[in-house]
């Protein structure tokens, strides 16, 4: 579970808020982030919250320039995966690398998506 996270960030992906990571990125005219995307599944049981995670590259320049950016257009996604509840996404966080202290909201970087 995401106990032991900081409660503001835990309540954020609850809220269905993003949060990113930047990481080493590959070459250095590139940017790299790890990013949680929370997801809620409506199910005839309750809500119940899931998480799509990226981890994407970005050409330096295009951040710079504050040039729209997606697939093909300065951007590359590395890794895609899904986590279906907090557990799993603490464990692809893990093996990804990230520690949650890394994570901070979308509106604190100049993360481009």
């Amino acid at each position: 579970m995401t106990e032991g996270w900081p409660t503001a960030l835990r309540t954020a992906l609850r809220r269905g808020q993003q949060l990113v990571a930047e990481v080493p990125a590959s070459r250095p005219d590139r940017r790299a982030w790890i990013a949680i995307y929370p997801i809620r599944h409506v199910a005839p049981t309750g809500d119940k919250q899931a998480f799509n995670l990226f981890h994407r590259e970005f050409e330096a320049s295009y951040i710079d320039s504050d040039r729209c950016i997606g697939p093909g257009d300065g951007m590359t996604d590395l890794r895609v995966a899904q986590a279906q509840d907090e557990n799993e996404l603490n464990d692809l966080l893990t093996s990804w690398g990230v520690d949650r202290d890394q994570l901070t909201y979308v509106h604190r970087t100049d993360y481009p998506v």
